[in-house]
């Protein structure tokens, strides 16, 4: 079975998920605390051997959950072949291809609930369930003469289907000699047992359990079809010298010491899941204790064995993994770097290796040996934060794993990750957040609702398109210049005033302005971008960390045509926002504090009031104006709120308020960069870019 749609009411701290879809290979995305470990614990509450405590119901929905309600529901797709077993055993039952099923919180037994096709409730004395064969066997014992009667024993016939065809056959077997024997006498008997146990033999592949139809059908999805869910959370670390007399007393449950030889290990699944892999048999070492040349060959496959299934997980160069026996009962696990061309290097200890390393391993030997269990073929998992602790690259292999486990199992997972998000189908990526007024959680089918702290991640994940954009050089080689600048404010500017000024002779279209997240990333993902081929500029401004980024470019080999600086009539200028006129940039400023200007006694900032402070720059006048009155409440001057104002209002073409003065300067900003990037085009084209690349080179 697919889950399809789920719902979770008053479990913990979720109130109501509301119906949400769900894909075969859904992640979960939340802040910490906001409900993702619920969700997935609570959809466990959807198998059969579960059971719903007091404890994990709502407090907040106590007067609710006073009448029943459904704690978890889903609606599942049958498969083809779950639906043709169910129309073997039930013929004149319409075709079921979808089933719901819940947990309520008075009932404890999960229920079914068959949607409009309607099943008979009415007890059915042909059809061929065990209570009816059993009543039948015990009716007919009721008419044999009492003196042969109470020396039959019935208890089989008395007591629930047998669990397997040989107890059946067995046991009737058995019940049938007694008969014979002890009727012998009476042919009568014997004739009549004769008819009722004829199809008995045919029967037992096809019995069923129930007396109606609809409990019988019950009765076989809970036996046959009902689905699991397996919820992963913990995955423990191998640290490599597994002590094999401590393993058997704890696979035993007599644990007295550590399993590992030398670091403390606290459970045996994960040293067990090891062994799985490898197909390894302790009682197998055992038996080749005397012989070791025996033992070396069998540790051999198993070590190729256990390798072969790891490797497909594993990023990176692939690994080999040795399995050694040790004196003192001891085997160890000895890991080796494959490299491309064949060498093996860096052979050790596992306990040796880095702790993200070591984590790695046993995540993957954890998770690679539950999921190819037989008892997990068609499960539902649910794994929280399976990539935790990994880096970006092996996040990508675990996402490989769970893309092939999609194919014979739903996997739904909870993750931090943009790592591990790879389906953006609604369905497919959801939500969790938490209403802190309430402390109840809520999902998000339609997830570009929700806030955009819980988006992160996800925006994160859809930006990879502009991490291939730069590491691609086919693209780089024939992309438009790129303009890297040292803020959103300057991107947002640069952007609003090539369609304010409106001037074809420099406009900049031509041209790809990215923003840098903080001015000490301006260096790198200039090199990035001039490396993969981009033509690449930089605009600074003229603080004492922008002329340090300078040097920084300039020693790699960026030329002083490619970096630029605010200037204005040959003069350097602070930011981009002196290129406005002072006017121009306070109207945006009152307008955009008016309310707390006025309530301070300000009608309007004049240019007397900013330029008096004696500052460097507009920006600068203004944060000092702003902490003479820190004490009044004013907070911090946010000049991205100003640079939104005027920058909405370009968009919206409102612009009456930026003079003609504001507009020769931004002129002069564009002209600078159209000149520059044409200077930049002459070196490349006379070839001195490389002699001056060259030059440096050699200098360094």
């Amino acid at each position: 079975m697919r889950l399809r749609k789920f719902r979770v009411r008053a479990f913990r701290c979720i109130h109501d998920s509301g119906e949400i879809k769900v894909g075969d290979l859904a992640a979960f995305v939340g802040r910490n605390e906001s409900g993702k470990t619920t969700i997935l614990q609570g959809l466990t509450l959807l198998n059969k051997e579960e059971n719903v405590s007091n404890l994990d119901l709502c407090d907040e929905m106590s007067e609710e959950l006073k009448n029943e309600i459904n704690i978890a529901e889903g609606e599942f797709d049958l498969t083809i072949n779950e639906t043709q077993m169910i129309r073997d055993k039930f013929p004149n039952i319409p075709e079921i291809k979808k089933l719901r099923i819940f947990r309520t919180n008075k009932k404890q037994k999960t229920q079914y609930d068959f949607g409009p096709i309607k099943i008979s409730n009415e007890e059915n004395k042909t059809l061929n369930s065990w209570e009816n064969f059993s009543e039948n066997i015990l009716s007919f014992v009721e008419t044999i003469p009492n003196h042969i009667r109470i020396r039959l024993d019935t208890t089989f016939f008395e007591g629930p289907l047998p669990e397997s065809r040989g107890i059946f056959d067995s046991q009737m077997r058995e019940f049938g000699n007694s008969i014979h024997v002890l009727a012998s006498e009476e042919p009568q008997i014997i004739s009549e047992w004769e008819k009722v146990s004829e199809y008995a033999d045919s029967a037992f592949d096809k019995m069923l359990v129930g007396t109606t139809e609809l409990t019988a059908l019950e009765n076989f999805i809970e036996e046959y079809l009902h689905p699991r869910f397996v919820y992963f959370s913990d995955y423990k670390k191998i640290y490599g010298n597994i002590n094999l007399n401590e393993y058997v007393k704890e696979a035993k449950g007599q644990r007295t010491e550590g399993i590992e030889f030398i670091e403390e290990f606290d459970k045996a699944e994960t040293v067990r899941n090891l062994f799985y892999l490898a197909e390894l048999d302790i009682e197998g070492l055992e038996e080749f204790h005397d012989s070791p040349s025996k033992l070396i060959k069998y540790l051999n496959t198993a070590s190729n064995r256990l390798t072969t299934r790891l490797n497909p997980a594993w990023k990176g160069d692939p690994i080999h993994v040795d399995l050694r026996y040790n004196p003192g009962n001891i085997l160890s696990v000895v890991i080796s770097d494959v490299h491309r061309d064949g060498t093996v290097t860096n052979t050790g200890l596992l306990n040796r290796r880095a702790e993200g390393f070591k984590w790695t391993f046993s995540f993957i030997v954890n998770f690679a040996a539950e999921t190819q269990r037989a008892e997990l073929k068609e499960a539902i998992l649910l794994l929280d934060e399976p990539a935790r602790n990994l880096h970006p690259t092996q996040q990508r292999g675990i996402s490989d794993l769970l893309k092939n486990l999609a194919g014979s199992n739903q996997v739904l997972y909870a993750t931090h990750s943009p790592f591990m998000i790879f389906d953006y189908t609604p369905g497919n990526l959801l939500v969790v957040e938490l209403d802190k007024r309430k402390h109840l959680s809520k999902i998000y089918y339609d997830y570009w609702n929700a806030s955009d702290d819980t988006l992160t991640p996800i925006l994160y994940g859809l930006s990879r398109g502009l991490v291939e954009s730069i590491v691609d050089r086919e693209i780089g080689s024939n992309s438009r210049p790129v303009i890297i600048v040292e803020t959103m404010s300057d991107a947002m500017y640069l952007n609003a005033f090539d369609k304010f000024l409106e001037d074809p002779n420099i406009s900049m279209n031509p041209l790809n302005v990215v923003a840098a997240y903080s001015k000490n990333s301006v260096l790198p993902l200039a090199i990035f971008y001039r490396d993969h081929g981009y033509k690449t500029f930089i605009i600074l401004d003229n603080s004492e960390e922008s002329k340090h980024i300078s040097t920084q470019l300039t020693a790699n080999n960026f030329s002083q045509v490619q970096t630029i600086f605010f200037e204005s009539g040959g003069k350097q200028i602070q930011s981009i926002e002196d290129y406005l006129h002072i006017d121009d940039y306070l109207y945006a400023v009152n307008q955009t504090y008016e309310i707390m200007l006025r309530r301070e006694g300000f009608t309007n900032l004049s240019k007397e009031d900013v330029l008096a402070r004696g500052k460097k720059g507009i920006l600068e006048n203004l944060n000092a104006i702003w902490m003479e009155h820190k004490d009044e409440g004013w907070g911090k001057f946010n000049n991205e709120e100003i640079t939104r104002y005027i920058c909405e209002k370009i968009s919206l073409n409102e612009i009456e308020f930026l003079s003609d003065k504001s507009k020769d300067q931004l002129r002069t900003l564009y002209r600078l960069i159209s000149e520059r990037i044409r200077q930049h085009q002459n070196l490349i084209s006379s070839g001195s870019l490389d002699k001056i690349h060259i030059k440096r080179k050699f200098e360094q």
